[in-house]
């Protein structure tokens, strides 16, 4: 990889980036840390064909975060560690901030972030490959946990916890009455999500409780009548997966948190509003926007869904 920037606009950004850090007083002890780590973020993007901050999109952030990942340290042997990783993540996140405020750019491109000791993005699918998951399932009830966690954005326990009361057909609206931190939101339906939800309710939903408990309130239910457990609402999304006898995609590990993320960065590209995107999702922060109060010095770019 080069080692100097070539494009004068970059040029001018990172100079300007040096500034903005120094001006907030973010500590970074004696050195230019920030400065430094957002021009090797620029030297990649010129490597990449871009030469303007305006054309960079959601699919260069994977990539770079997937680049960061395989760098070889520059003293020592091994690769970045996961904590050098999550530095260079905040980082950017607060060059979005910068590029907002002056104006550099009118949308945010999503940043992924790294949990777990793992050192690799988040695991998303492509809108291509949410409608090959669509097509390999196999009945009603598969559709419609797809339209869920994809299509309403539902958390794993948010799923599991869902009520029948709790899924408005008549208003296209779906209540989640606890999710993180307790709070209640209430997520529009698509009209697409709304047909595949309707016909489970209306057709397959009371096949399964036939012989058994007609009272009960979940929503989704196992073959023995009960509620589904989160756990077992994976296995299903895994079968369909399975099916879809693409490689490269059962080797992405899909959980239906994934989807949850999926439809994040899909908002995103699709240049969904600040506000929407955070309501939709239950989120105060939201890592796809980057929204920050500026006087919180503590504040983390990357949170998690």
């Amino acid at each position: 990889m080069k080692k100097t920037i070539q494009s004068r606009e970059f040029l001018r950004l990172t100079v300007a980036f040096g500034e903005f850090v120094k001006v907030r007083n973010y500590k970074q002890g004696r050195s230019n840390l920030y400065k430094n780590i957002i021009t090797e973020f620029l030297i990649w993007l010129e490597q990449a064909g871009i030469s303007r901050i305006q054309n960079v999109t959601s699919k260069e952030s994977v990539k770079y975060l997937e680049y960061l990942s395989s760098r070889p340290k520059k003293r020592g042997n091994g690769i970045l560690a996961e904590k050098t990783i999550k530095l260079h993540l905040f980082v950017q996140g607060l060059f979005q901030v910068y590029l907002l405020e002056n104006k550099e750019i009118q949308n945010t491109y999503y940043i992924p972030s790294i949990t777990g000791g793992t050192q690799k993005p988040r695991n998303i699918l492509t809108i291509e490959e949410i409608r090959l998951v669509y097509e390999h399932a196999e009945n009603e009830m598969e559709k419609a946990l797809l339209s869920i966690a994809y299509g309403c954005g539902l958390r794993r326990s948010e799923i599991a916890n869902l009520d029948l009361k709790d899924v408005n057909l008549i208003k296209g609206m779906l209540v989640v009455r606890q999710g993180k931190g307790n709070k209640r939101r209430e997520v529009p339906m698509s009209d697409t999500v709304l047909n595949y939800l309707t016909k489970y309710v209306r057709d397959e939903r009371p096949e399964r409780l036939t012989g058994r408990n007609q009272n009960e309130e979940a929503f989704f239910i196992n073959s023995r009548g009960r509620r589904s457990t989160g756990e077992n609402l994976n296995e299903i999304l895994n079968k369909m997966i399975e099916q879809t006898g693409k490689f490269e995609l059962v080797q992405k590990e899909i959980t239906l948190h994934c989807l949850r993320h999926s439809i994040a960065y899909h908002l995103v590209e699709n240049n969904a509003g600040i506000d929407f995107i955070r309501s939709f999702l239950g989120h105060t922060q939201i890592n796809t926007t980057y929204i920050y109060a500026i006087q919180n010095k503590k504040r983390k770019p990357v949170v998690n869904f």
